[in-house]
């Protein structure tokens, strides 16, 4: 959300999802950051989902497929960088609430 100063600059609020500060607050520290863990490991694999159809979609543009192929496509991608927007929101207020970045792994182990 953009506000302006009364200098005139643009500055950018932060927003924060009162429902996930509410369905939180009151968790023990330990289970507060292996939420925040598990919903930056989410939040990765919806990145490279929608990186992977970013890349589909180009293929398909370059190819010069038709124009239902890549408007197929197009929305795809487009709804799956709406996925990782509206989840980036989600876990900046666990981010916030945690109050720092937790060491994550690279990957998950198999289960």
């Amino acid at each position: 959300m953009k506000d302006k100063n009364t200098a005139g600059a643009t500055s950018y609020s932060k927003i924060m999802l009162r429902p996930v500060v509410g369905l939180v607050e009151g968790l023990d520290p330990s289970q507060l950051k292996e939420i925040t863990i598990d919903a930056i490991v989410k939040h990765r694999v919806l990145r490279d989902e929608a990186s992977a159809l970013y890349v589909e979609l180009q293929k398909r543009v370059s190819a010069q497929a038709r124009p239902q192929e890549v408007s197929f496509a197009e929305r795809g991608y487009i709804a799956a960088m709406i996925a990782v927007h509206a989840h980036q929101t989600a876990l900046s207020t666990l981010l916030d609430v945690l109050g720092y970045i937790p060491d994550v792994p690279t990957s998950q182990p198999s289960n």
